[in-house]
């Protein structure tokens, strides 16, 4: 299961600012990698376990801003499909997980 997290957050002061980078410093703690700028993923194995993570994070969405999790399941989050401008350099996205194969009939 995949969390992706989409959020707006005002940066006109500078306590926004810091508000800001505060809520995206935390969302890199708690295993998320930017995708773009404020679109943030993270792989879970449950979805459970999903639901409580952003249970936890939603509540420390700063005053004034906005964020949306979405949930997809690896097989969506295969189907993405990336296009970069000629002058963007690639940044390192993650890719889905292989499926781990504990034990296997012979």
């Amino acid at each position: 299961m995949w969390v992706v997290a989409v959020f707006d957050l005002p940066t006109h002061t500078k306590i926004q600012r810091k508000r800001y980078a505060g809520f995206r410093k935390l969302l890199l703690r708690n295993g998320f990698s930017m995708l773009q700028f404020s679109v943030y993923v993270r792989h879970l194995p449950t979805m459970h376990q999903a639901q409580a993570l952003v249970k936890q994070m939603g509540e420390q969405t700063p005053p004034q801003g906005k964020c949306a999790f979405l949930f997809i399941t690896d097989k969506q989050y295969s189907l993405i499909k990336n296009f970069y401008g000629p002058a963007l350099q690639q940044t390192k996205i993650p890719k889905p997980y292989d499926q781990l194969i504990l034990f296997e009939d012979l």
